[in-house]
């Protein structure tokens, strides 16, 4: 135990440090990544390729990392298979997840023999400690842990691969390391599900609202049950390597939605890297991810804006508040909507280069008029300029509406805050910056 222990604080005090970007903390080979938040602290429990000119998967380890701002990506801790039930020096160190119930963490691995073991810790950066010994559940691999939001917050775990019988969901007991039941199949229907390989594993199970989202490569599906049966819906989005090989994740935070998947550098060679962008979910219920935003600004990653861009569109928030949420769907565009008296809209980090003394919104408000202000710091910190709103004549009449701004320059996080009458609201679609 000594042993792993200085093992684990050595993995800690030569953490690696990197700033956003897309691909993430590169060069490092982060593949099969999920991202769970714990605290309001963003975990990315994920696998490590080990070289960019492997030509079969070696995996030695799991890799923990973390941030607070989307920025800044921390590593806290390396998971190994000596800590486990697994050969000491096994290479196959792949898909994994984590959860957390009753002040306790828990991280789902797949093993050398192709089963889902389970590790426990008091900390979600670890060390983690083998909880069983042996696996949770056997054949197959790539576990997703899935909490439901009842009044229990059901637990499940989500596994398997098409060729090996198709996808598994059992529900976990309240101790996470224990199954309620004997695991179903889930039944999908549809022909993105029926086109797929053979070796297509790389589940993961969301909720948005009262549907359940299943996802697999860049295609999904939809349910209103837990256990299925699903229906196909079609691809989330194209390009950037977004794929039948891309292992994919979704998650929120700070009113926010995201999609993250890995990608093969080379496909001569086993080795990836991880990008993040938006994701959206409109009106209609279907998933958007935001490749529109990596066309115009792949390097910069999340959680950064630039003041210069010709364009900042509101779905690209970093934070919002009260019931503010995503309105419109694809062909027609997004945008934010049921903003009210006293919500804001955050865009973290965002970088003025140089002085802008105009700011120009597109919005359309309902109900009486209001103002639209320009804060930096805070909701209540310097007011840079403000737009006054009409009163609504149609509602979702937008239109673009300038104001004067205080000149800045530097780095700041920029608050749009709505004033304006109790029975009031307004859609913010896009902001820009001008001199």
């Amino acid at each position: 135990m000594k042993q792993k222990l200085s093992i684990f604080l050595l993995s800690v005090l030569v953490s690696i440090a990197a700033k956003a970007q897309n691909p993430i903390i590169g060069d490092i080979g982060i593949s099969d990544g999920h991202i769970r938040v714990f605290n309001d602290t963003v975990f990315l429990y994920c696998g490590h390729d080990f070289s960019k000119k492997d030509t079969t998967w070696v995996m030695k380890d799991w890799r923990i990392f973390s941030t607070t701002d989307l920025v800044h990506w921390t590593q806290r801790g390396v998971v190994l298979p000596k800590d486990n039930y697994m050969d000491d020096n096994s290479t196959d160190c792949w898909a994994g997840d984590a959860a957390q119930r009753n002040g306790k963490y828990y991280f789902y691995f797949s093993d050398n023999i192709r089963s889902i073991g389970v590790m426990e810790s008091d900390s979600p950066a670890g060390p983690f400690k083998d909880a069983l010994g042996k696996p949770l559940v056997a054949p197959m691999h790539d576990p997703t842990i899935f909490i439901d939001n009842d009044e229990n917050r059901t637990p499940y775990i989500v596994y398997g691969s098409k060729d090996g019988g198709g996808y598994h969901i059992a529900e976990l007991n309240a101790d996470m390391i224990s199954l309620v039941e004997k695991p179903r199949l889930i039944i999908i229907n549809g022909p993105e599900w029926e086109r797929a390989p053979g070796w297509q594993d790389k589940n993961y199970l969301f909720k948005y609202q009262d549907t359940y989202y299943l996802s697999w490569g860049n295609k999904y599906a939809t349910s209103k049950n837990v256990y299925g049966p699903y229906e196909c819906k079609g691809k989330v989005g194209r390009g950037y390597k977004l794929g039948a090989l891309a292992h994919s994740c979704f998650f929120e935070w700070k009113g926010q939605f995201y999609h993250m998947w890995c990608y093969y550098q080379d496909m001569a060679y086993k080795y990836r890297e991880t990008i993040i962008t938006y994701c959206h979910i409109g009106d209609d219920g279907l998933v958007v991810t935001d490749t529109d935003f990596l066309d115009e600004h792949f390097s910069n990653g999340m959680g950064q804006y630039n003041a210069g861009w010709p364009k900042i569109e509101a779905e690209w928030f970093y934070e919002v508040s009260g019931d503010i949420r995503k309105r419109g769907n694809k062909p027609d565009g997004y945008y934010l909507g049921d903003i009210r008296d006293g919500n804001w809209v955050r865009f973290a980090n965002m970088t003025f280069d140089e002085k802008k003394n105009t700011l120009v919104a597109r919005m359309s408000t309902e109900g009486k008029s209001g103002r639209l202000e320009v804060r930096v710091g805070s909701p209540e910190g310097r007011m840079l300029g403000k737009v006054a709103l009409p009163e609504a004549v149609t509602p979702n009449s937008f239109q673009e509406i300038a104001c004067e701004l205080d000149q800045f320059v530097g780095k700041t996080d920029v608050y749009f805050v709505f004033k304006g009458d109790k029975n009031a609201t307004m859609s913010l679609d896009w902001v820009k910056f001008e001199n």
